[in-house]
């Protein structure tokens, strides 16, 4: 009975997109590059970049970036509804659409022969199993949604930031591994570049925070889990108050209300979190790769590995790659902080089998590969003091 709704609901969404999306792949393709994104209602960082370098070898596109979560409430997904047409007219008259997650009109319709779309994925990499890579597993999409929806079709390409990774974004996106281009994130030159924006973000947080300067920080940065709540007062009360802060960044999807004097909790501010901390501590999340670019000391509080697994699964075994910095308890982890005992040369072990782009040279690489996927020629251009760039 419920696949028979859900069979009859998919039937009604395409019918609703399919009709208006035929008409409008009438119209003219523009030079134009849309890029798409469900994780924010604002531009995010990697699109940000995407579209400044674009701007500055000034070939002509318009760039379009439409950003839009699906969020709860019964008016605030008819919001994201209608959204999506606004995206159809885009994705039908771009020379190039980028999406970083899953997007429906992009996997569910047939487009004009000469779109090309690009996934550029939301995360640097992939402890976790998503996608096909975890179909029917109790936290994964079920066999029969994953068809309905056409999850992850349509691309002509995926990027990504290491050989390692190709071969779990070809698992998790059911495309062949030489579809898979390892040209990194723009992402990563934010964080290892001199940016201005960055710098005047985290002097705003240390003077909005004065306390973040006054002590050792532990962030902690858990990836998203459905329908479960952390204990952050019991990891509060092993540690010594007057050594250190806890600072807690939640998942965006995460709506916990949370609320203690004894850590600071954010919903935002990844980066500049990054940069204050001196110690990071995750689980399956991926931001351990963000972490590992700027040498700080990365930990992994799995404490539900064994049901993790069980219920979406690892594409890492941090047991045997991160062996000095995986703990099923937090108070272990708080006794290796203590004794500022630190394995460093596995962490960098660790960031150059999966992050293989720890330059900033990432978002050129990124529109240089849409540059040839267009068939146009990356050119050399003369910067003001004469110096030649490649473009």
């Amino acid at each position: 009975m419920k696949e028979n709704i859900y069979r009859f609901l998919m039937f009604v969404v395409k019918a609703v997109l399919y009709v208006p999306y035929f008409f409008l792949k009438l119209f003219p393709t523009k030079n134009k590059i849309t890029m798409l994104s469900r994780q924010s209602n604002k531009k995010t960082l990697d699109f940000r970049l995407i579209e400044n370098e674009l701007f500055a070898r000034d070939d002509g596109f318009t760039v379009v970036i439409i950003c839009k979560r699906i969020e709860n409430g019964f008016l605030k997904k008819v919001a994201y509804f209608f959204n999506l047409f606004k995206s159809l007219y885009h994705i039908a008259t771009s020379k190039v659409c980028i999406v970083d997650t899953y997007c429906i009109p992009v996997s569910l319709l047939k487009h004009k022969k000469d779109l090309i779309i690009i996934q550029i994925w939301h995360a640097l990499g992939a402890v976790k199993k998503f996608g096909y890579q975890s179909l029917d597993k109790q936290d994964g999409r079920s066999s029969f949604v994953a068809k309905s929806m056409n999850m992850h079709k349509n691309y002509n390409y995926v990027f990504c930031a290491s050989e390692a990774t190709k071969h779990f974004y070809s698992e998790a996106f059911n495309i062949a591994e030489d579809k898979i281009i390892v040209n990194g994130m723009p992402r990563i030159d934010y964080i290892l570049g001199d940016d201005s924006v960055l710098n005047t973000r985290i002097a705003s947080l240390l003077r909005n925070y004065p306390v973040l300067g006054k002590k050792k920080n532990i962030l902690y940065i858990p990836t998203y889990r459905k329908d479960f709540r952390f204990d952050f007062q019991a990891m509060s009360d092993l540690i010594d108050k007057k050594k250190y802060n806890l600072i807690v960044k939640l998942h965006p999807l995460d709506n916990s209300d949370v609320s203690s004097n004894r850590a600071l909790f954010f919903r935002s501010r990844t980066f500049e979190l990054l940069h204050i901390a001196d110690y990071v501590v995750t689980d399956y999340s991926a931001i351990a790769f963000e972490a590992s670019l700027l040498d700080k000391p990365v930990y992994f509080y799995v404490f539900d590995i064994k049901d993790y697994e069980r219920k979406r699964g690892l594409n890492i075994d941090l047991f045997k790659e991160m062996s000095n910095a995986t703990f099923e308890s937090f108070a272990d982890i708080m006794a290796r902080i203590d004794k500022e005992n630190y394995n460093f040369e596995e962490l960098r072990a660790f960031r150059g089998k999966y992050v293989q782009t720890s330059d900033t040279l990432n978002t050129k690489r990124v529109v240089d590969s849409i540059y040839e996927a267009l068939g146009m020629k990356t050119v050399e251009k003369v910067d003001s003091d004469n110096q030649k760039v490649n473009i």
